[in-house]
């Protein structure tokens, strides 16, 4: 699972999306996207909105993978949680505001 998080890190939604497979899923802080070209779209913007990516601690077990990392969402520095499961990536982020900021720039992108 840990590749998943690499990939992530990375900035390559397309790798993350292969790596869950067939099945994927992606939990948001706003809602769930099944299915890998739903899932790949998003996480194509996500991955745009929160910048400067940086890992800062990572724990596995053969069953999950959780990841901690810190990154800048528009102008308001973030911290993110990973969470991998077979085919499932959960994705937190606080504080309030750089969510806000990254829903709002999200928006944008999707449409």
């Amino acid at each position: 699972m840990r590749p998943v998080v690499d990939a992530f890190i990375a900035g390559d939604a397309a790798a993350v999306v292969e790596l869950l497979g067939p099945e994927a899923r992606f939990h948001s802080p706003v809602r769930t996207y099944e299915g890998p070209e739903v899932a790949r779209t998003v996480l194509a913007a996500v991955v745009q909105v929160i910048e400067d990516r940086k890992l800062t601690t990572i724990h596995e077990t053969p069953d999950e993978t959780v990841a901690f990392f810190t990154g800048v969402l528009g102008d308001r520095p973030g911290e993110g949680v990973l969470h991998v499961r077979e085919g499932e990536l959960t994705l937190m982020v606080r504080p309030l505001k750089a969510l806000l900021k990254g829903i709002e720039e999200m928006e944008r992108l999707l449409g």
